[in-house]
Formats: C-alpha cells, structure tokens, sequence
C-alpha cells in the first residue's frame, strides 16, 4: 500500500496559523494534490489527512507511506500547487523504484531540502 499522509492542521506559514482565506497551510496543500491529482486524471494515489503530525516547527508535514519500500516524513513543504506537483512528482519516482531510494538526481528541485525521516518498511 501507498499513500501520502497529509497534516491537515499544519501552519500557513511559520508567522501565521491561518491564510487569508482562513484554511490553513495543510488543508491549503491537501486541495493543491487533490486539484493536480484531478488534473491528471489518476486515482492510483491514495490522500489521507492527518490532525497534526507533530512536526509544527516545520509545515506542512506529508508522510509519504509504503508498506513495501522505504517511507519518509518530510517537512517545510509550502502550501503551493507547485510544491504538490513536486511530491508526486517525487512520489511517482519512489513508486518506480525497488526499495523506495530515489536517486538525489531525480528529485524536483522543491523536494530538495524537506526529507526529516525515512523509516524501513515492515516485514512480517
């Protein structure tokens, strides 16, 4: 299983809890994958939200979770339909990979610098 966990709650930016239209930055980011998700017609990634991730020194938090590969928790992603263009532009390479280790030289250049975490997967 595959799936981009999304902190629903994460800031709009480290100064303010709320955009100007009152979403926050996780939710702002939540519609942005959607939206590019809708875009290219696919239903192959699964979205799910999360109340708080605790990563709150650095929003917004996406976990990108695989049972079979590696999985990451990033952080810093900016609420922008570029930034979600970059995680699953990221995602897809992942996928495509046997133990979930994309190469430094096909990440997007907005993935660079947001990776806190990788977490084996488990094996039972």
């Amino acid at each position: 299983m595959r799936s981009l966990v999304i902190c629903s709650t994460c800031k709009f930016s480290t100064e303010a809890k709320h955009a100007p239209d009152g979403r926050t930055g996780g939710e702002i980011l939540i519609a942005h994958v959607q939206e590019v998700l809708g875009e290219q017609g696919r239903d192959d990634v699964s979205v799910q939200t999360q109340i708080c991730l605790w990563n709150c020194s650095r929003p917004c938090s996406v976990v990108m979770r695989d049972d079979e590969r590696f999985s990451y928790v990033t952080g810093g992603n900016e609420p922008t339909k570029a930034q979600a263009e970059a995680i699953l532009e990221w995602f897809d390479a992942h996928g495509k990979t046997e133990t979930g280790e994309v190469p430094f030289k096909l990440w997007p250049q907005a993935m660079r610098g947001h990776f806190i975490a990788r977490m084996p997967p488990v094996k039972l």
